[in-house]
């Protein structure tokens, strides 16, 4: 008989949607996604976040393998991950990764080739560090690493999709948001959850180093 850890699959729900955290990702998908035709936002939203899926299933399933064929140790892992949420943090604290993100305008008028030309411009940091980041990298590994049965995991990857689905869908509902609060209350959000990545990044850090360096952290 096969068996099912449902308290794992549970707080792996629960880790997840408070990793990647939908609502934080409104204000920089609004800029990001800027355009008057819905087509374009709908099918950019559902190419980043398939391809997020696709990375946080790949790491699911291989993440544990690949980190061990790299001689790679979750603590070491930890901490480049933070050094990578740090710099993100930082910008969006400085309103500098929302301007980046910003739209262009393009007399591109074929709906595929311009959802594709923004995708190359926005998937960093939107897809990665932002969605698919190293929190949500390194939580798929470790929990897909605890996974002692294949139905197990293939629950836990529902659960990945099931969080990425109701971000695809927050997304879609960012223009409805920003026209009924408007562009400056969305900007503060940006900016609190700047120093939010920011105490995240420093919390994996020093987890991190805390393995490596024991002696340096009580």
């Amino acid at each position: 008989m096969m068996t099912i850890h449902w308290d794992l699959i549970y707080n792996f729900a629960i880790a997840m949607l408070a990793i990647v955290n939908p609502v934080e990702k409104i204000p920089l998908w609004v800029t990001a996604s800027a355009s008057d035709r819905k087509n374009f936002q709908w099918l950019l939203a559902a190419l980043v976040v398939f391809t997020c899926a696709v990375v946080l299933l790949f790491f699911l399933w291989y993440g544990q393998q690949l980190l061990m064929s790299l001689k790679v140790d979750l603590a070491s892992f930890k901490i480049g991950g933070g050094l990578i949420l740090l710099q993100f943090g930082f910008s969006m604290m400085k309103g500098t990764a929302v301007k980046i993100a910003k739209a262009r305008e393009t007399r591109e008028h074929d709906l595929r080739e311009k959802v594709l030309r923004r995708y190359q411009q926005i998937f960093i940091p939107i897809g990665v560090p932002v969605i698919a980041g190293p929190g949500a990298i390194t939580t798929v590994i470790i929990y897909g690493h605890q996974s002692t049965s294949l139905f197990t995991l293939l629950l836990l990857s529902v659960v990945v999709v099931a969080v990425l689905t109701i971000l695809f869908l927050t997304l879609l509902s960012g223009s409805f948001i920003q026209n009924k609060v408007g562009n400056l209350p969305l900007d503060l959000i940006s900016r609190v959850f700047g120093m939010i990545i920011i105490a995240i990044a420093v919390q994996f850090m020093v987890e991190g180093f805390s393995v490596v360096f024991p002696g340096w952290v009580q």
